[in-house]
């Protein structure tokens, strides 16, 4: 019988200390525009959420393409992924994070790449060892999508 494929949305207490674990892994949190805009939170219709984007913080990110990303993601049994916490107020006509606010959910690379239209533009996608991550962000120049990576071979 195949295995069922699914996401699993991780409790609480787990997915804080992924975020924070990946943040201390990837992230200049001492920087102003990362306290301004990531860990200052603001009140919004829809809740207290940042209003910046954890990519613009990361620590020597290098840009990879969106099939390098396809490319690496698949490399790996499982991903843990997570999005930024921003309101409806501020992002319209675009998917949010479906699951919980600050959640972190796992499931097969296969099965993230099928849902990826399903989900916010801006995502992070790392394993348990949290010494790599894959990024998709909402950026685009004139050719491409801008998709980062850290901590594999550039």
């Amino acid at each position: 019988m195949p295995k069922t494929r699914q996401v699993q949305i991780l409790p609480p207490g787990d997915s804080a200390a992924l975020r924070a674990a990946y943040l201390l892994s990837f992230a200049d949190t001492t920087r102003d525009h990362y306290r301004q805009y990531i860990g200052t939170r603001q009140q919004f219709s829809d809740g207290r959420h940042y209003t910046g984007y954890v990519w613009e913080c990361l620590r020597q990110p290098f840009r990879i393409t969106y099939e390098r990303f396809c490319h690496e993601v698949v490399r790996y049994m499982e991903v843990l992924v997570f999005a930024d916490d921003h309101s409806r107020d501020r992002v319209i006509n675009a998917p949010l994070w479906p699951y919980p606010p600050c959640s972190v959910i796992t499931l097969s690379p296969a099965l993230l790449l099928e849902l990826l239209p399903a989900l916010p533009e801006d995502i992070y996608v790392f394993d348990t060892s949290v010494s790599w991550t894959l990024v998709l962000t909402h950026e685009h120049d004139r050719k491409r999508r801008l998709c980062l990576g850290m901590g594999f071979e550039e």
